[in-house]
């Protein structure tokens, strides 16, 4: 289960790479969402997004996310959580005839997106918009996703495999590791 304040962030970061087009598939907000995650953990060693990414067939998906957008275009989980209930509100079903196209409900809460995320967000949007979903799938399987799908297909993709298919070296995820710890030990 994410925290509250996980959520917001993750619904506001959507909610933002929606608004700027309007419209788009499953593939291309889930993608965007995953490019700028990476290259913002592996610049800053920070999520961007606390949502766990798993490893499906077509690339990274961010599996809270996924599974409110299920709710939000009617299809059915099992006893859903009132948050993902709650998430699933902020969006609308897109107006193409397939069921993965996704519009947002409303604006974002920019007040949960800083500068940096903000940076990240619209160079990943401007990068991958325009690729196909094919293309970008194919472009999202790195070394992160290899790593997870041989372990085991739709497996959780572990977030310093994140930051180093990001750009990260591996002195600054040990130290990403530490500092992790070390917020875990204080919690």
């Amino acid at each position: 289960m994410m925290a509250n304040d996980d959520i917001s962030k993750l619904k506001a970061a959507a909610l933002y790479v929606l608004n700027k087009c309007g419209e788009m598939d499953f593939i291309h907000l889930f993608k965007i969402l995953y490019f700028a995650e990476r290259k913002h953990y592996a610049k800053y060693g920070k999520h961007l997004i606390k949502d766990n990414f798993c490893a499906l067939e077509r690339g990274p998906v961010p599996s809270f996310l996924y599974n409110a957008l299920k709710i939000t275009v009617g299809k059915t989980l099992e006893s859903p959580s009132e948050e993902l209930i709650d998430l699933s509100k902020a969006f609308l079903p897109g107006e193409a005839e397939c069921y993965y196209f996704i519009r947002p409900n409303e604006k974002p809460d920019m007040d949960e997106l800083s500068i940096a995320d903000i940076r990240d967000l619209d160079e990943s949007y401007d990068d991958n918009i325009s690729v196909s979903s094919l293309l970008l799938s194919k472009k999202s399987h790195d070394t992160a996703w290899k790593k997870a799908w041989e372990k085991q297909h739709n497996s959780l993709i572990d977030s310093y495999d994140i930051a180093l298919a990001g750009g990260a070296k591996k002195e600054f995820v040990k130290y990403i590791e530490e500092q992790e710890s070390f917020d875990r030990f204080l919690a």
